[in-house]
């Protein structure tokens, strides 16, 4: 027990950091305001699908609504080569409210149905911005893969209790006031997302110039990162396995809840708020995963996980069972989508990131309009049970065929964890996000010394910043020994802060190995932020003040 406990503790740290600190908080709210605006706006459409057109309107709706942003999401690094992220992402989120104002004035109107497929074709389409923006722009605030899985926990937690309570608000508000007040309660939640971030700011590095170069750069760059690391590429695989059966269960829950469940339109809601629920329960169980070494086990049991429950739907036709498979393939979804997701992220190189997030929609999207398309046919040729019992077995299907595929592959990510690890223990590094420490990471380029050389010369001009990997050096000024450094130490800094020629000379004492990071990137990443550059700073005043004095300081 107490194991246990000690394993759990750092995940619990991490999450708690996730929930204080402010960055991660406001991108937690906004999550949430995306979800639960997102899934009220769904259910409520899809009532209205119904009415006007049966199981061929929600087919209809269905399409419309992922289409969209199956054509988008491969895109959606481009707005990132000319502004920041955290901009792009709070003007989706506005356009987004504004696209539902305009769904009000559709159904206030009691104009065609065809428009509102319309609207929520436009809403879904530019929504297509929001996971990948929100997925890469976590490591880019998170300081640790622990806590980078606690905001992926934090994530799914506020997807799930979106989830949830989305479709609640939406059920309570069709049956009491009609899809007109439950259409006004969507703009409100997301008006409160954009509020969320309204002043979020994250340091910018490693960013395209902006130039049409760099788009078409950042158009290629996620199909290249896919083509190149297999980790990324059959996890998104699956992925787009798993949405295809989410498009199948959307429409299903529609038929299995009026014809087969006799449930009605409320159940539909209800439904899908015992899906969010169980999101919320899964989220809280996969704090766990953030002591894990390796996450593709947790990942493919969640993958069968999604996908089994559903047919006990079809094979036990009651509702206590049918909620309670929702509740179960709730809980299935946090934990994949937390593990998928933190595999994605650890195994994509840093500039690839927002790409290869949005070529992970696009194959969701696309996977969940294949599904609304094949659930009619489906359901045709084999009933409404028949449909839910055959969709239940697609994933664990796939799940015993990709998992010897999934489990060659290193997670160590393509940084290099040893890179890392000395950036990370490095005070000047420390306060720096896993993003830009992975960046640096892969701007880092290994250099070896012989006994005897010269690794910095006293009065030369500073071009890198070097940090020490094996061996020892000797730091001396005029000829006067003043210190001795060895692995994990960090040299150069004085120069390539203040602009000046090397204040001391360093000499390899032994074989030595190090890395070295050029101006500009030490430049961009430290004075960019905070804490590094206070760190830097008082690093820089310490050594200078040792030097003039001849102290040893280690």
């Amino acid at each position: 027990m107490r194991r246990v406990s000690d394993s759990l503790r750092p995940a619990a740290a991490a999450l708690r950091l996730t929930v204080v600190e402010g960055d991660l908080r406001g991108l937690m709210l906004a999550w949430f305001a995306v979800n639960a605006g997102k899934w009220a706006f769904l259910v409520t459409s899809l009532v209205m699908a119904y009415a006007a057109g049966g199981a061929e309107g929600v087919g209809l709706l269905s399409v419309a609504r992922f289409l969209a942003p199956t054509i988008v999401a491969p895109f959606v690094g481009l707005p990132t080569v000319r502004w920041r992220p955290e901009a792009v992402l709070r003007t989706v989120n506005a356009v987004r409210a504004v696209a539902i104002a305009v769904a009000i004035v559709v159904v206030g109107a009691n104009l065609p149905i065809e428009l509102l497929y319309v609207v929520a074709a436009l809403e879904a389409g530019i929504g297509a911005f929001s996971r990948p923006l929100h997925m890469a722009l976590l490591p880019a605030v998170a300081r640790t893969p622990g806590q980078l899985v606690a905001a992926n926990v934090g994530s799914s937690a506020a997807e799930g209790l979106g989830t949830f309570v989305g479709p609640a608000l939406a059920s309570v508000l069709l049956v009491v006031s009609g899809p007109i007040a439950a259409t006004v309660a969507v703009l409100a939640i997301y008006v409160g997302g954009v509020a969320a971030i309204a002043r979020l700011e994250i340091p910018a590095v490693g960013r395209s110039n902006g130039s049409a170069r760099a788009a078409l750069g950042q158009m290629s760059a996620g199909v290249r990162a896919l083509a190149r690391f297999p980790g990324p590429r059959w996890v998104i695989l699956d992925f787009g396995f798993q949405t295809i059966v989410r498009g199948l269960l959307t429409v299903l829950v529609v038929l299995a809840s009026i014809e087969l469940l006799r449930m009605g339109e409320a159940g539909v809601g209800t439904l899908n708020a015992a899906l969010g629920l169980g999101g919320i329960v899964g989220a809280l169980a996969a704090v766990a995963l953030a002591g894990r070494e390796r996450l593709t086990p947790a990942f493919i049991l969640a993958l069968a996980g999604w996908g089994a429950p559903i047919a006990l739907i079809g094979l036990v036709v009651h509702p206590v069972a049918a909620l309670a498979a929702m509740f179960a393939v709730g809980i299935s979804n946090s934990l994949l989508d937390v593990a998928g997701l933190t595999l994605i992220q650890r195994l994509t190189p840093n500039e690839s990131r927002v790409s290869v997030l949005g070529l992970f929609d696009s194959v969701a999207n696309g996977g969940v309009a294949i599904g609304g398309i094949v659930a009619a046919v489906l359901v045709a040729a084999l009933g409404t049970q028949g449909a839910l019992i055959a969709t239940g077995a697609i994933l664990p299907t796939v799940a015993l065929v990709t998992w010897p595929l999934l489990r060659q592959v290193d997670e160590g990510g393509p940084a290099g964890a040893r890179r890392v690890e000395l950036l990370r223990g490095e005070a000047l590094f420390a306060p720096l996000s896993l993003a830009t420490v992975e960046h640096l990471a892969a701007r880092l380029v290994p250099a070896t010394f012989d006994d005897g050389a010269w690794l910095i010369r006293e009065g030369d001009r500073g071009v890198e910043y070097l940090l020490i990997d094996t061996g020892t050096v000797h730091v001396s000024r005029g000829g006067q020994n003043l210190r001795t450094l060895g692995p994990g130490a960090g040299i150069g800094e004085i120069a390539l802060l203040h602009d000046v020629p090397r204040t001391a000379s360093v000499l390899a004492v032994g074989p030595v190995t190090a890395f070295s990071l050029d101006r500009d990137a030490f430049l961009e990443a430290v004075t960019g932020h905070a804490g590094s550059h206070a760190a830097a700073t008082t690093r820089a005043r310490e050594r200078l003040e040792a030097d003039r004095e001849g102290t040893d300081l280690h």
